[in-house]
């Protein structure tokens, strides 16, 4: 029984690793800055093949019955694998926030003591509390 509810515990928890990982940044959090970024993915694509058509038409020559061998070029359809490059709008946090689930924290260098980080490196202190890092009293 202990056995089973362990194997229960840890894939619980290995599930809720997983769906945060998983989670995208939240598009309204105003700390998400995005760019664009380019990746390629290859794909098959048709064109024209050309290749040399041989055919035969009726002239003088009495030393082939009158049969004389002609060359045109001709296309066909044929297929390659091709680069093509396609973009998409990533998501991340906005310098000075770090990801936490699907949203950006404000990351303060130095821990807040009596309060808490607000935004990068700034922390709203505890009442009676002071300095840059709240350790003031």
């Amino acid at each position: 029984v202990v056995h089973m509810l362990f194997r229960w515990i840890l894939k619980g928890f290995i599930l809720s690793f997983l769906l945060k990982t998983a989670l995208p940044l939240n598009p309204d959090d105003p700390n998400v800055c995005s760019h664009w970024e380019s990746y390629a993915v290859t794909v098959q694509e048709s064109y024209a093949h050309p290749f040399d058509q041989i055919y035969y038409t009726r002239c003088t020559d009495i030393l082939n019955w009158f049969k004389c061998t002609r060359h045109r070029i001709s296309y066909k359809t044929a297929y390659r694998r091709g680069l093509r490059t396609m973009y998409r709008r990533r998501s991340q946090c906005c310098p000075g926030y770090y990801e936490s689930g699907d949203y950006c924290i404000p990351l303060c260098t130095e821990e807040c003591v009596h309060g808490r980080c607000v935004s990068p490196d700034t922390c709203h202190c505890e009442p009676g509390w002071g300095g840059t890092d709240c350790s003031s009293g």
